[in-house]
């Protein structure tokens, strides 16, 4: 993460926050909310990510 923040929740509930300037890591069974403006970097298999950006697409619809 570059800059800004992203409060995490889990599926069994538990956040965990991150912000500017620290590496993450966030396994399956998440949900992201942006709490402050954030520029970030993702590196993801190219496949999974496919998948994870369909799912964000059809959620929006």
């Amino acid at each position: 993460m570059l800059e800004g923040e992203l409060t995490v929740t889990y599926a069994d509930g538990t956040q965990e926050v991150v912000r500017g300037q620290e590496l993450f890591y966030l396994p399956p069974g998440h949900t992201v909310r942006v709490s402050r403006d954030a520029e970030l970097i993702l590196f993801s298999p190219q496949r999974e990510h496919n998948t994870v950006i369909n799912h964000i697409i059809n959620q929006m619809k």
